[in-house]
């Protein structure tokens, strides 16, 4: 038998000329091998009151029972009227690298009557120098927890931070997240008696609006015109294999839950009050011509757009029609292409694992979780109820009250029916 040998040729030192390159139009669908990482830094876990300290003397931190996760979670107080705003926050012992993560969050709950919380009450912020761990301090900041009412009795729900809409303060030195040195939290215009009770809270990079995404995620072509953010409920569209919005009513080709359009960028300059058919974008490498669709922070404003040329060099993008809306960097407007003929739009979802949702209903631990609103972010599901196990998309994993936040165990469809 005569051994097989391998001729090999060493470019070490002799120029390489390439003629031809293969580009790949329509990337890898099915599942993605992706590495989820999510962290609770050391004291987020908010179980010892130790591990936090305040600077107002007026909004103080404890850790008591009534936790989301665990045995405690911090508990901020308000006693007397803020003459100023205040900042609890956590020290680390040393700089921890945090540059890998995308998104943080935590859970949080209010007073448990029926008390609103302004939009800026409460910031949340990261420090990235040693020393003043005051918010004055901070090197990103945001109001993560938007106006917030309780309902008839206190509900849990998730605040997921995109860290790329954290606004960075003006002039700080250091603000790369590869040394952060802590993080805090501050009061602004807070009232006598306000509490708020924060739990577990982490840093991650696969988001699904209410918190990670913990399993499997794949990536399917989305059907012609869709367009899909993080949080939509996610179907198959009958005999195409594409992905569609959920439609509640015939959930028996439930997909998963979005985690993210893969060519969403966000704009790098503002629309102008009387917009234009030029928009500059932060990434235009992924786009191309085609149906498009251009949104806000909050989905408040969303519109269709035709791309007809995209300048990668310049990063700037030419429409067909302008938008009839203006869109901002500081509302964290983005852009991203919709679903097409050729199905190289795509998006990833998460198809079996542990995701959080919103109640549309008391839920119990254990029952079967059904779709009650379709598409949309937060996501909102209730319980199964008789004859209708082939709706069911998962287990609920908490007992919960209506319009709360809680995790379900998403199944495939072999274990739902």
């Amino acid at each position: 038998m005569v051994k097989p040998s391998l001729k090999t040729t060493s470019f070490k030192h002799h120029p390489v000329y390439v003629q031809k390159a293969l580009h790949v139009d329509g990337p890898f669908y099915g599942p993605k091998p992706l590495y989820q990482r999510a962290e609770v830094i050391p004291g987020g876990d908010c179980e010892d009151a130790t591990d936090w300290a305040s600077d107002d003397a007026t909004w103080d931190v404890t850790t008591p029972g009534g936790p989301r996760v665990g045995t405690s979670s911090l508990l901020m107080d308000q006693n007397g009227a803020a003459s100023s705003d205040g900042s609890i926050y956590l020290r680390l012992d040393g700089p921890i690298d945090l540059s890998w993560a995308k998104f943080v969050g935590f859970w949080y709950k209010g007073k448990d009557t029926a008390e609103t919380y302004a939009t800026d009450n409460i910031y949340f912020y990261i420090f990235t120098k040693y020393g003043n761990y005051a918010y004055a301090n901070r090197a990103r900041s945001i109001a993560p927890i938007a106006t917030y009412t309780t309902e008839t009795t206190a509900v849990w729900r998730y605040a997921e931070i995109d860290i790329g809409d954290l606004d960075i303060a003006t002039g700080y030195e250091g603000d790369k997240l590869d040394e952060v040195w802590g993080i805090g939290f501050c009061s602004h215009a807070l009232t006598d008696g306000q509490t708020m009770r924060i739990d577990q809270i982490e840093f991650y990079t696969v988001g699904t609006d209410l918190g990670p995404a913990r399993g499997l995620i794949m990536s399917a072509p989305l059907k012609d015109g869709i367009h899909a953010q993080r949080g939509y409920g996610l179907r198959w569209e009958p005999n195409s294999g594409r992905i569609d919005k959920s439609t509640v009513t015939t959930e028996y080709a439930f997909a998963g839950i979005c985690t993210g359009n893969p060519t969403r960028t966000r704009l790098s300059q503002d629309v102008p009050a009387t917009p234009t058919t030029t928009i500059w974008v932060v990434d235009a490498s992924l786009l191309r011509e085609g149906n498009a669709s251009i949104n806000d922070d909050d989905n408040a404003l969303e519109e269709d757009l035709v791309i007809t040329a995209v300048n990668r060099i310049e990063k700037k993008v030419t429409l067909e029609t302008a938008p009839s809306s203006s869109f901002t960097v500081a509302g964290n407007a983005y852009i991203c292409m919709r679903g097409d003929e050729e199905g190289n739009t795509r998006v990833d979802f998460i198809v079996n694992g542990i995701v959080n949702v919103k109640a549309a209903g008391v839920v119990n631990q254990g029952w079967g979780a059904k779709c009650s609103a379709a598409g949309g972010p937060s996501f909102t599901v209730v319980e199964v109820v008789a004859g209708e196990e082939g709706k069911t998309i998962g287990k609920c994993m908490d007992t919960c009250a209506d319009k709360e936040d809680f995790a379900i165990a998403l199944l495939t469809d072999a274990e739902t029916a």
